[in-house]
């Protein structure tokens, strides 16, 4: 075997994390040693962070060809220990020097083909996606293709490189294993709710508190900065470049400039700092101070805890939010102890409904009959149902229908056209910026913190999920939204028909991946993974929130759920929503 490897499995690990090490999912196909001494390991703390199998690679032995020294130094890349150095074994020292390995990763998949070519090897493989330098991970489009060069010289009768390409190449098993995702939380224009801003960071490294606080001071990615504010004033940082965990309590400690700031803008510095620092589970409390003395903030103790400030979850949902399902006999609340009919004439409604949607605060709700008749009305007692005229559309053709977290529909018409649809009926145009020519909107689903918006696309690739940043010019004015900048968020899935929120940072899908079977999935758009997770049989509609079950409309006329790992009939009825 080529550099030979030594794994620890850490505490919280299982045996199965063991099984994918020899399955060829990595860089390369590792084997455990049979032979050899027994060599003590490094003792790390038991965080969920430490779950994991750490790889300590062997630096390069006597008359090893130049595709090994290769296949070397990829594989012990994945490890951070001492800023890479078994890793810069495999250089030459003035390579080792200018190597910087901090300058972003270039991540591909699977196993890749090294070819020797006089002194030189030759890198090719299927590239997946990159990490930056400020650790925000970003897809590239299925089939995308990676070939890098390595330069190698002799020394002493040793091969080593001479010239490396910057930064990492790691393979997707690699970043599983050596990163974490992190959120970084800023708020939406409206300071009302938090954003995840996630981030892929190294879990051999510096203290991931100092790292989470240092990235969370610096600011939004560039992708996402236009549509996010921080209540961290220019000028902040901290005292000390360090936030330690002692006994549960990690100790931000800040410079001076923060005393200027006035109490609205301590309480938004707050939530950013103790939601984002909550991601740690050794963190129960956040202590705040200035320079050694604790910050004064409105509504706040000192250490605060890691629960405070409810008020801004990314969630964007109360508490005691709960699924909707359109029945035979009327829209239904589905609740804990039961399915009950909603107060006003929604919940006596006889019409069959294709498609409806409810704002956050269950005040407004718009939905489609089946006949094409669009509706619109409150859930409160006494709320009538009217019948809303999109011009002279009889009947109407919606693709999708969504709330934006406020009061604020989104409609896409039949046209592809993505539009605000105001109680009146009046609609106004929403801009759609950046789709390659040949793309039709199918479906948009803003996020419930407003600042993004989820879109299917049909193209010549067939339906595709892409991921759009919310422009608001004026926040307060909803006739003017524009949606900029389209990414891919993954690259294994082919036909995506329907889309939910499912938390502040991960969306569920009714998908297939290439000619697979059409079921759910949950897609991180942190690290552009997916997770199947099965199916009822002719899945149609898809609603999700955060901590709430899935629910699916299927073609049998059911709505079913998913509860413990199993998708269950709830109730009978033709479409569900969550609040949104």
């Amino acid at each position: 075997m080529i550099g030979k490897i030594l794994f620890i499995l850490l505490a919280g690990s299982t045996i199965t994390g063991l099984t994918g090490c020899g399955s060829g999912s990595g860089s390369f196909v590792a084997q455990v040693p049979t032979t050899g001494p027994i060599e003590a390991g490094q003792l790390v703390s038991n965080t969920s962070a430490d779950q994991f199998i750490r790889v300590i690679a062997r630096p390069p032995r006597a008359g090893m060809s130049p595709t090994e020294i290769v296949q070397g130094f990829l594989e012990s890349s994945a490890s951070f220990d001492r800023n890479h150095a078994v890793a810069r074994s495999y250089l030459t020292p003035e390579a080792a020097g200018e190597w910087n390995p901090s300058s972003g990763v270039i991540v591909y998949d699977g196993v890749p083909t090294l070819v020797e070519a006089g002194a030189a090897v030759l890198f090719s493989s299927t590239l997946s996606g990159r990490i930056s330098d400020n650790g925000r991970y970003t897809v590239e489009d299925p089939g995308s293709q990676l070939q890098r060069s390595f330069f190698l010289t002799q020394r002493d009768g040793e091969w080593r490189i001479s010239l490396a390409p910057a930064g990492l190449l790691l393979s997707d098993f690699d970043v599983s294993r050596a990163y974490r995702s992190f959120p970084l939380y800023f708020f939406n224009p409206s300071f009302q709710t938090l954003v995840p801003d996630a981030r892929l960071i190294p879990v051999i490294g510096p203290a991931l508190g100092t790292t989470l606080i240092q990235r969370l001071i610096a600011g939004p990615n560039e992708w996402l900065r236009p549509a996010v504010r921080t209540g961290i004033p220019a000028g902040v940082g901290l005292a000390v470049d360090a936030v330690p965990i002692e006994n549960g309590v990690a100790r931000v400690n800040l410079n001076a400039s923060v005393t200027l700031a006035n109490d609205p803008v301590r309480v938004a510095l707050s939530q950013q700092i103790v939601w984002t620092l909550r991601a740690l589970p050794e963190v129960q409390f956040v202590e705040i101070s200035v320079n050694g003395t604790p910050l004064s903030v409105p509504g706040a103790t000192s250490p605060q805890s890691r629960d405070a400030w409810p008020q801004v979850d990314p969630g964007g949902l109360a508490r005691d939010a709960v699924g909707y399902a359109a029945t035979s006999a009327g829209v239904v609340r589905l609740t804990p102890g039961g399915n009950f009919a909603v107060p006003g004439a929604f919940g006596s409604l006889e019409e069959s409904l294709s498609k409806f949607a409810i704002s956050a605060d269950g005040k407004r709700t718009i939905a489609l009959t089946a006949a094409g008749e669009l509706l619109g009305g409150g859930l409160l007692v006494g709320a009538p149902v009217v019948s809303i005229e999109l011009g002279s559309q009889i009947p109407v053709e919606l693709r999708s229908i969504a709330f934006d977290g406020n009061t604020t529909a989104w409609i896409v018409n039949q046209n592809g056209v993505t539009q605000t649809l105001m109680a009146t009926g009046k609609t106004f145009d929403i801009e759609v910026n950046g789709l390659a020519e040949g793309d039709l909107v199918q479906s948009v689903v803003p996020s419930r913190d407003g600042t993004r918006a989820a879109v299917i696309v049909s193209n010549d690739s067939g339906l595709v999920l892409l991921l759009m940043r919310v422009s608001r010019p004026s926040p307060a004015n909803v006739t003017r939204i524009e949606l900029q900048k389209p990414m891919r968020v993954e690259s294994k899935l082919g036909e995506v028909t329907a889309l939910a929120w499912s938390s502040a940072n991960t969306i569920a899908a009714i998908a297939s991946e290439t000619a697979g079977t059409i079921q759910i999935y949950e897609i991180d758009l942190g690290r552009g993974e997916i997770a199947a997770q099965g199916s009822p049989a002719g899945p149609i509609s898809i609603a999700a929130a955060p901590g709430l079950a899935t629910l699916v409309a299927s073609a049998d006329g059911s709505i079913y759920e998913n509860s413990t790992q199993s998708w269950i009939e709830r109730i009978q009825g033709t479409t569900a929503t969550y609040p949104g």
